[in-house]
């Protein structure tokens, strides 16, 4: 058993089973050398170097009136009076330092019976389990994280008036009337349109953006007649197959862990940082891998008292968002290290009018 082949099947793997934690942008290291509590810097790009506007000369005049054959030069173009040269910009990035929180780990012990008359396919019997364990993992921790930060609530009321805030919609309680099903969808359409606006406002890019929702905000619109949604049962990829469609420029991802409320952002809102120490000295054998930003490493031990294998995945990890530079202003408001990238979509129910 090569680790190293190992380690780059069940990378793989686990990419391939991510629904929302194959969502975060990702940043790894490996044969990092601090520890759990450490902290990773991370740069954040600069948006633009400013421009700044200078006056051309004066428009060249025929000095002498009236005269059709005498045609101004170019030595008589006043020189200009004033200094035009730019202010020498520069790449203003700035970092931002993502904690390592969480040690994440799992292992499967393998006795000498298992190895020698029941392990017949390694991928399917051991790594797949191994791997599936930290998608569900990874899932449920992005959607905790998803729902504590992926708000707006920490912008001013000047902020806010600039570039939006969360949006709060209220629908009908359901009755399965037509009418019922066209008025609660309509109703999550506008906020649809709120909460593009509200990103569109804070300069955000319209490709990669996100939706996640629940099963509930599914439902109703998968019920709407405007809804479209796109197939993608015949991807293997978790992601994919959780996309019901696009919807005014976002992809909506659904997931059980969330109830009548959506999650707007793209996808530098968050961040999911990764790292792995060296292989110990102990282990019998081991690997770490880096594959599309997620960093594992696989070791490998023997219990010579049992007679059994053990290995085991494990990372270090940490989740943060991503917010703007110190000096990040829209329309003249100063937004600053704020969060702007997402927004919460809050969804009340209400009885419908006359009912």
């Amino acid at each position: 058993m090569d680790p190293r082949q190992v380690t780059i099947a069940a990378l793989g793997l686990l990419d391939r089973q991510l629904t929302l934690g194959g969502i975060p942008a990702r940043y790894s290291e490996l044969n990092f050398t601090g520890g759990v509590g450490d902290v990773i810097n991370v740069n954040r790009p600069s948006r633009s170097i400013p421009v700044q506007e200078s006056g051309i000369s004066s428009i060249i005049k025929n000095p002498i009136t009236g005269d059709k054959n005498v045609f101004a030069a170019a030595s008589d173009r006043p020189l200009p009076t004033a200094p035009r040269r730019a202010p020498n910009g520069f790449i203003n990035e700035s970092r931002f330092a993502v904690q390592l929180t969480t040690l994440a780990q799992n292992a499967s012990a393998l006795s000498m019976e298992q190895v020698a008359f029941d392990l017949k396919r390694f991928g399917a019997q051991i790594l797949a389990p191994l791997t599936r364990g930290f998608a569900e993992y990874f899932d449920d921790t992005t959607a905790a994280f998803v729902k504590a930060n992926v708000t707006r609530e920490g912008l001013s009321a000047a902020q806010k008036k600039a570039i939006g805030g969360d949006v709060e919609v209220t629908i009908p309680t359901y009755t399965g009337s037509r009418e019922n099903l066209m008025e609660r969808a309509l109703a999550l359409r506008i906020a649809f349109v709120d909460a593009r606006l509200n990103l569109n406002r804070s300069n955000i890019p319209h490709s990669e953006r996100y939706v996640i929702a629940g099963p509930e905000v599914e439902a109703i619109l998968l019920k709407d007649p405007e809804f479209v949604a796109v197939d993608y049962s015949g991807d293997t990829n978790a992601l994919r197959r959780a996309i019901i469609g696009s919807y005014y420029g976002f992809d909506v991802v659904v997931h059980n862990s969330f109830d009548l409320e959506m999650y707007f952002f793209h996808k530098s809102a968050m961040l999911l940082t990764s790292a792995c120490p060296a292989i110990p000295m102990g282990a019998v054998t081991g690997s770490v891998q880096n594959i599309n930003g997620i960093a594992t490493r696989m070791l490998v031990d023997y219990d010579f008292g049992l007679k059994a294998d053990t290995i085991g995945l494990d990372t270090m990890y940490g989740l943060s968002t991503v917010k703007e530079d110190p000096d990040y202003n829209v329309r003249g408001t100063l937004i600053g290290e704020k969060f702007v990238r997402g927004l919460k979509v809050s969804i009340k129910e209400v009885a419908p009018s006359g009912g």
